[in-house]
Formats: C-alpha cells, structure tokens, sequence
C-alpha cells in the first residue's frame, strides 16, 4: 500500500490551478467551449493560448482520472460496495445539483448575451424554468463528476465479479510493453471514437472522443496502487520523457498549422478520416503519458515533503474551487471587459485574480454548517480515498 501522497495532493493542487487557467485562457483565445469569450481576432493570443489549452488537455484531466484511480482500492476495502457507492454519490450529487440548479442558470446571464438587468433574467428566464439546467443535464465542468460515478460503479461491477482481492496477489508489472500497449489500444481507439463522436460533440457532456485516455488512466491508477508502481516510475525514464515531451509540444502547434489550424477552421483535427484526424488522435495520448510520467516523478522526488498548512489549506479547497471555478472565471472577465489591455495580459489579470478568488471563497463556503463536512471529506476524497 502507498502510505505517503503528501506529492499527489501537491500534484492536485497544481491540476486544479492549471483547470482554473485553462478555463480562463478560452475566455481570451484558447481553443475550446467557454461561456464567454473575448478578443478572438488576435491571431498571436490565439495562436499561444490555443497551445496552452491544448497541451492541457493531453494531460490534466487524465492524471486527475489516474490518481482517482489510484485512491479507488483502499477507499473500496475500507467500505462495503453499498456504502462505497452511497458515499460518492453523497459527495458528487450533492454538488452536481447545486450546479446545475443554480451556477449554471448564473452563467447562462452571461452566455445568452441577455441585455436586461440580472433580477429581470432571474425573473424572467430562471424562475419561470427552476429544472431546465437539470433536464438539460447542463454539468458544465463538473461532467468529470459524472465520469467518476460511471467509472465507480464499473469498478464495483468488476470487484464483484472477479472478487475482492482486486487482483492484489498477481498486481500488473509497470513495464515498457504495458505502456506501447496503452499507447497503441489509446490511439486506435481514439481514432475510432472520434469517428462517431469528433473532439468538441457530447454525450451528455461527455466529450467520449477523450474517453479512451481517461478509462485507460484511471484503470492505470488502480494497477498502480496494487502493483506498487509509483516507487517503480524511473527518473532516467522521466528525464527521457522531458525531452520527449519538448519535441512534442513543439510538434503539436507545427502539426496544426500544417493542417490549417491557422485558418480558424480545426475540425478535421477533432475526428473523421484525415491525416490531421489521425495525427491527432496519436499525438495526444503520447504527450499525455510523458507528461504525466514526468510529473509524478518530479512530485515524488522533489515534494513529497512533509505537509505544510499552505499545502493542508490548498489542498482541503481544491474540490470546492473544482465546483465554484466556473461562475467566478466567467464573472472575473465580465467585470473586466472594458479594460483595454492585450488578450495575454488580460489572461494573466483574470487568472491570476480567479485562482485567488476560487480558493478564498471555497475556504469560506467550506465554513458553511452543514456544508463543510461534504467539502471537506469531498475535498481529500480523490487524494487519500
């Protein structure tokens, strides 16, 4: 059993920081689905925070699967199937409802573009309709919610069928073949999802085009925490990745351009039968991997220090900025919308004065009785189980 994950809280407070900006720089340019938008004909902004996004999007979301996966085990030993279950669906419905009956009716004031004041769109578009965003299953970010509760029950489905040893006497061996394995069935499968389900179309909300990375992350996790391999993750290996992973992130942006990225039009990217389809399909787990590779190594060796109360405080909140980061980025930029500066600076302000935002608030939603122990056992639950 791993016993220290100070790093993996440490990584997670990183990855939620990284979601936090991601969001913003979509906002100012970065390719992707936001609910407000600014400055999309600065090609240089563009072009640099649509790098951003999409070197993200290789790796954040994946290793928050992977260390989900990794917490899984010890979590379900200590609990039965039932209250394995209970509990999440304590922890995840309770803000999956919160957001869709009230943060996402907030946001839609913003991405309609209503031109009214905000009592008369309370008035006039949210009251009327008090259950459109839960029938729309309007999630917004919080799909990766969602995603957890079908791959927790899928989990339980499989202890129950193959036992509850979980395969801990025979645990998979981290090899390089294991990875070639991952990496061809991740691709392969790409390419074939994307084909029905193109990057950028949902399944209530699910984007299923990133689906095979995350499935196969967070089945990652758990062979990692039975099969002891995070004391197994090679530093040559990891040094080899970083360099790697420079080449691919410069390979990525060029590979675009190829492709006619520049000319506002990506979808032949996002899925069909193309060579940008299909070059996408491969460069994106690959870089995934090595990012994630070397950041569990540089977090292992470098800070897995004792817990400072910066760390205990970033990390308890980092769940509740997950659930509120969306309201706060989008109104951050609002309020900012007449202030005449660069995309990119204006990215830095707004980032910046989100992530403060985020984490100050969720420490003060967290003092909330009756609230605060749902977030704050909601808020170690993906770390420590």
């Amino acid at each position: 059993m791993e016993q220290r994950l100070i790093y993996l809280d440490r990584l997670k407070i990183l990855l939620t920081v990284l979601v936090v900006l991601h969001h913003t720089s979509i906002v100012y340019g970065g390719a992707g689905s936001w609910y407000y938008y600014e400055n999309q004909d600065d090609t240089a902004a563009t072009a640099l925070l649509s790098t951003f996004t999409a070197v993200n999007q290789t790796f954040f979301m994946g290793l928050f699967f992977f260390i989900s996966g990794f917490v899984t085990p010890a979590s379900y030993d200590r609990n039965t199937a039932g209250g394995f279950l209970r509990a999440r669906l304590l922890r995840f419905g309770i803000p999956l409802l919160i957001y869709m009956l009230v943060l996402e009716p907030i946001l839609r004031y913003v991405s309609t573009g209503y031109t009214g004041s905000f009592g008369n769109y309370l008035k006039e578009e949210v009251l009327p309709h008090p259950i459109r965003s839960v029938s729309d299953f309007a999630t917004g970010p919080l799909w990766y919610l969602v995603a957890l509760l079908l791959f927790y029950a899928a989990y339980i489905g499989f202890r129950k069928l193959t036992g509850r040893l979980d395969g801990s006497k025979h645990p998979l061996a981290l090899t390089p073949r294991l990875m070639i394995s991952y990496l061809a069935t991740v691709m392969v499968a790409n390419f074939v999802v994307r084909l029905a389900y193109p990057v950028g179309t949902d399944f209530l909300n699910l984007q299923l085009g990133y689906f095979p990375a995350y499935i196969g992350l967070f089945m990652a996790g758990i062979a990692a925490y039975r099969g002891h391999w995070m004391q197994q993750l090679s530093e040559r290996t990891a040094r080899k990745w970083k360099w790697a992973n420079i080449g691919l992130i410069l390979l990525l942006p060029a590979g675009m351009m190829a492709g006619g990225a520049l000319e506002g039009d990506i979808s032949t990217f996002m899925g069909g039968s193309s060579w940008q389809a299909i070059f996408y399909a491969i460069i994106d787990p690959l870089l995934g991997l090595g990012i994630t590779y070397a950041l569990l190594v540089w977090f292992r060796n470098r800070w897995n220090g004792a817990a400072t109360k910066t760390t205990r405080w970033l990390s308890s909140n980092a769940f509740v900025v997950y659930i509120i980061h969306a309201p706060i980025v989008t109104y951050t930029a609002y309020a900012l919308r007449n202030l005449a500066w660069h995309p990119l600076l204006k990215f830095g302000l707004t980032g910046c004065a989100s992530v403060i935002l985020c984490f100050t608030i969720a420490s003060l939603i967290r003092r909330i009785p009756g609230i605060f122990g749902l977030a704050r056992k909601s808020g170690r639950a993906e770390v420590s189980g």
